[in-house]
């Protein structure tokens, strides 16, 4: 069944993105599952994959590997190799890594099979403290161990300075100046002829026996102390490597457990990377004997040969698919099975949307040349086939037939084809089944049960275009192929006075129905092709005006910070003016205040602008807010329609003023100031609840308050909450000349919520 609709092909596809061999593995042995739970289980773990790799990166396999063989070594009391155990603690740090993965991407589904993962770094760290990256043990993986190679590297020193010394003193009976290791032992290259006046062993001779390899007696007893401590630097070794692999033997279960978990997860998300591949989607389960698959298409035909179909089975309990010879109608029948397939296993497919009933069983009988795989059958075989199926069918099985009827006589097909598309239509099964046969498209037009359809034959460039027509029936065009290979044409022309002999009635009917389908599907499509052209227009129209809509927000927000910064320009210079008064020893406070309010008074009175202007078409006039100069358009009760800055803007007209010509951006206006007579001020402030910036402009206000009525001592109210409005204003008392200095509240003062501040100059008030 799978390779006949080739699941066992998309298998590899999807393997091929699997980040380690037991990730494929499970891949390749996911089979079809008819339990309805399972499947949803599958495909919510598949769509909640897709979803994740989405807007996050990949999942993290990257040192995950499979560590069951080196648990069963470990299992059976043997020794584990240094790469085998670093693999089994890069194992455990996987696990913590996925699991920290999958929290941070939000996982719902797949979040269970994180919290499954048994994690215990301290194996991780056992292990990584004993053996290097290199696969090597460390020195100090044991005292005894680095006691040992600390020995083994002073009697290699020993041996290089005892052959250093020899060979100086030897030199002329030697072939060479280096040194060779013979069984593990250091020796010197000496002349075949001296050979006899070396005390030492032999440990052989050069292939010409020009040399011979000698042990100097001198290092005899160095060279058996090295392979002592070599001999016992190996048993050290192989005592921690056995203490390490009991670790693991502690924890095979889990590492087994973890192992399958982490391949499960690299299977599913080995799936969400073909679908995004495919830019397909996963399959919803309908309680109903509905089928829907919109804008499918095979997922191992090029995109660019085959196009995006829509099928649909909801009242209809057969669907026939007729049609030219090769001319794709065995491609949807594999399709839909295909991706029923698919869904059982939990796959992506590779439509936009899709929905399918659960079925209990599929059955197939798909044994033409036209198969992918080439499956050839004989007539006997298909009659078995098609045995079995009738007597294993149920109501909610689903069955697959490709040219049904075909390989016997053409009349013996035809009626065996009916008889059986009959039985299985009184079963109430669902059957997806391909003809070529005239009569059975006739006799099943006579069925409710059945929704006849076709795919369309391009006879100009004589190729299928897979497009799916549903609703009308398809002709074999056998005499136009034939034709257009080369058949004489009286040959042809005898065949169709033939064929139009035999014709009934109804196949003359159906014929002229088709034709007449088609006339009409050629017009909607005509139709629909100018409501896209429509809805194309509309859309670039959209896309314009919210081009438009933003550059105009950006500029509006520009001219927002421009006049913003001449605002604050305004108020820096009139704290310089007061700073600079107050430096004069006859200055009188309050007014400068007054200076100040007027100042600021001015700006707003700039912002808002007069509102009884009369404009007319033509006027110059500036944008207030936005400092703008344009010209007006039109002029209506409620609005102007001024150009300005290469756009037509919509205004209320207290927004605008008569201007002659641009300004600069500056503009100074005299402002008079009047005296103003101020209270008594208040000797305490409270800013409890307010933002840091209004709370400092408010106890900014209010210290040139105080010292307009030379107070020395004041109070400001700050409240405690989390300390940071306290903390902005003792910033801003440091900063200021006018403080002397300032302390937390004390008893009846608010305590830690206020703050007593101390000014230059003043008079404490009454």
């Amino acid at each position: 069944m799978n390779d006949v609709l080739e699941l066992e092909t998309i298998k590899k596809k999807i393997a091929e993105y699997a980040q380690f061999s037991l990730g494929a593995f499970m891949v390749m042995k996911t089979e079809p599952s008819f339990e309805r739970l399972k499947i949803k289980t599958e495909l919510a773990r598949t769509a909640e994959a897709i979803e994740i790799l989405r807007v996050n990166e990949n999942p993290p396999f990257g040192g995950v590997y499979d560590v069951r063989e080196a648990v069963d070594v470990a299992m059976k009391d043997a020794l584990c190799n240094c790469r085998e155990l670093m693999q089994c603690a890069a194992l455990m740090r996987g696990c913590q890594n996925m699991r920290r993965y999958l929290h941070e991407s939000n996982a719902s589904v797949l979040d269970e099979l994180g919290e499954s993962l048994m994690i215990d770094l301290k194996l991780s760290e056992k292990i990584e403290s004993c053996i290097s990256n290199s696969y090597e043990l460390y020195d100090h993986a044991s005292v005894k161990l680095k006691s040992i190679r600390r020995s083994i590297a002073a009697v290699t020193g020993d041996i290089a300075a005892q052959t250093a010394k020899f060979i100086q003193a030897n030199a002329s009976k030697l072939t060479d100046t280096i040194t060779t290791t013979r069984n593990d032992r250091v020796c010197v290259l000496v002349k075949n002829s001296e050979k006899n006046s070396i005390r030492g062993f032999i440990h052989g001779e050069s292939a010409s026996g020009a040399t011979a390899y000698i042990e100097p007696e001198v290092l005899l007893q160095l060279n058996n102390r090295l392979q002592a401590l070599k001999s016992s630097e190996e048993e050290e070794m192989k005592r921690i490597l056995f203490e390490l692999s009991q670790e693991v033997k502690k924890h095979g279960d889990a590492l087994i457990a973890n192992c399958e978990t982490l391949a499960l997860l690299d299977c599913i998300f080995a799936k969400a990377h073909y679908a995004h591949e495919i830019q397909g989607c996963v399959a919803t389960l309908n309680d109903e004997r509905h089928i829907y698959m919109k804008k499918a298409r095979h997922p191992l035909i090029d995109p660019k040969k085959v196009v995006a179909n829509t099928y649909e089975m909801k009242n209809h309990t057969i669907l026939l698919i007729t049609g030219s010879n090769t001319g794709g109608k065995s491609v949807t029948l594999k399709t839909i099975g295909l991706f029923v397939l698919m869904s059982y296993c939990g796959f992506p497919v590779s439509a936009d949307e899709i929905t399918i009933p659960k079925f209990d069983d599929i059955f197939i009988d798909i044994g033409d040349e036209q198969s992918i795989e080439q499956s050839l059958s004989t007539f006997s075989a298909h009659i078995s086939k098609l045995a079995m199926i009738t007597h294993k069918v149920s109501e909610h099985s689903l069955v697959i037939l490709d040219e049904l009827g075909s390989g016997t006589d053409p009349k013996e097909g035809e009626a065996l084809a009916i008889a059986v598309l009959d039985d299985l239509r009184k079963k109430r099964c669902m059957v997806l089944a391909t003809t070529h046969y005239s009569k059975l498209k006739s006799v099943s037009g006579k069925w409710p049960e059945v929704l006849c359809s076709s795919v369309e034959f391009d006879m100009e460039k004589m190729r299928p275009t897979y497009r799916y027509i549903e609703g009308m029936s398809g002709q074999s065009n056998a005499l136009s192929i034939a034709a257009h290979f080369g058949l004489d044409p009286h040959i042809i022309e005898e065949a169709r006075k033939i064929k139009e002999e035999n014709e009934t009635e109804d196949e003359k009917l159906i014929v002229r129905l088709n034709d007449l389908m088609n006339e009409n599907l050629q017009m909607k499509e005509k139709l629909e092709l100018q409501s896209e052209s429509l809805k194309e227009k509309e859309k670039n129209l959209l896309e314009k005006e919210k081009r438009f809509e933003e550059e105009r927000e950006k500029m509006m927000e520009s001219a927002q910070l421009e006049a913003q910064e001449i605002v604050e320009e305004a108020k820096e210079r009139s704290d310089e003016i007061l700073s600079e008064m107050r430096s004069k020893a006859d200055a009188k406070v309050h007014e400068l205040l007054e200076i100040r309010s007027q100042l600021n008074d001015l700006v707003e009175e700039e912002e808002k602008g007069p509102s009884d202007e009369v404009f007319h078409v033509g006027d110059s006039v500036m944008i207030k807010r936005y400092n703008y100069y344009g010209e007006v358009l039109e002029v209506k009760p409620k609005y102007l329609l001024v150009f300005a800055n290469g756009m037509k803007m919509k205004l209320d007209p207290s927004d605008c003023t008569h201007t002659q010509k641009k300004k600069e951006k500056s503009v100074k206006k005299k402002a008079a100031v009047s005296s103003r007579t101020h209270t008594r001020a208040s000797m305490e402030c409270n800013v409890i609840g307010e933002r840091v910036i209004d709370a400092i402009s408010i106890v900014d206000k209010f210290l040139d308050t105080a010292l307009a009525n030379s107070l020395s001592s004041v109070r400001i109210i700050h409240g405690v909450g989390s300390g940071a409005l306290r903390s902005a204003i003792w910033d801003y008392l440091k900063k200021n000349k006018y403080v002397e200095s300032w302390r937390i509240g004390g008893e009846g003062e608010g305590g830690t919520g206020a703050t007593v501040v101390t000014l230059k100059g003043g008079r404490h008030g009454k």
